[in-house]
């Protein structure tokens, strides 16, 4: 009687030994499964990330192509006409008039040269990864500044870090398409971006007082589509951003964009 309860304890025993394994091999490989499937993830994350960057960078060009020729023509093209045509109806003889001319003339061959040192700085394509995303973007407002239909405030909290080139590029793009939302369809007059470095997040604030919009029509596709919304928010989830947009008609829109401080390693 005593073997048999030793056999039975020795087969109890046995048994919970082989029920303990396999379910701490069982959770062994579910772990292993799940990193798999992690490191599956992040992979597809960064594909994804890195064509979402790749179409930014493309469409950044584009933006810039665009900017140049509006440039070129509203100023830089515009001056030099009026120089032209100064020049050609100087009168020598009249001595006051001549210098007017002359100095007027001056004046507005520096401006052109100010005008195209400033495109200067966009044609870099390693602009952004340069100067950094603060000043990138408050060369948008100064750009919009000196169009004179606009009056432009830029804030910076005092402490700055760096995120990834990748991300800051995807920011900047998003807070390029914004503004470029304002210019078409905002039909403002005040632009003011704040830009907040907090412990955990970068907050990035764009808010104009144009005519606004119901937010309840942003759920129609068209409209989205018409505003970008659902390209920047793409764009904006492979760095785990938010966008939160606050508008009422007649009373402007609020651009609100929350950015983790992690990157893509």
């Amino acid at each position: 009687m005593i073997d048999l309860d030793i056999y039975i304890l020795l087969f109890s025993a046995i048994f919970l030994f082989f029920c303990f394994t396999y379910f701490v091999l069982q959770i062994f490989f579910h772990y292993r499964k799940k990193q798999k499937m992690n490191l599956i993830e992040k992979e597809r994350m960064k594909s994804v990330f890195r064509e979402e960057l790749l179409q930014s960078q493309v469409e950044i060009q584009e933006q810039t192509l665009e900017q140049i020729g509006q440039e070129i023509h509203d100023n830089i093209g515009q001056a030099l006409s009026f120089v032209k045509l100064s020049m050609n109806t100087i009168d020598l003889d009249n001595r006051d008039q001549t210098e007017t001319r002359l100095s007027q003339s001056k004046d507005l061959i520096t401006k052109a040269i100010q005008d195209l040192r400033n495109l200067s700085k966009i044609l870099n394509t390693s602009f952004i990864s340069n100067v950094g995303l603060t000043d990138s973007i408050q060369y948008q407002l100064e750009y919009l500044q000196r169009t004179g239909a606009y009056v432009t405030t830029f804030t910076l909290s005092e402490e700055v870090y760096s995120l990834s080139p990748e991300t800051e590029i995807v920011i900047f793009r998003v807070a390029q398409e914004l503004l470029n939302n304002v210019v078409r369809h905002a039909e403002a007059t005040s632009i003011d971006i704040h830009i907040n470095y907090q412990p955990n997040y970068l907050i990035v604030e764009i808010m104009d007082n144009g005519k606004g919009f119901d937010l309840h029509q942003i759920s129609d596709k068209s409209n989205a589509k018409g505003l970008g919304l659902s390209n920047m928010k793409k764009r904006l989830t492979p760095i785990q951003a938010i966008l939160t947009l606050e508008s009422e008609i007649g009373k402007g829109t609020h651009v609100i964009l929350s950015i983790p401080r992690v990157t893509l390693e």
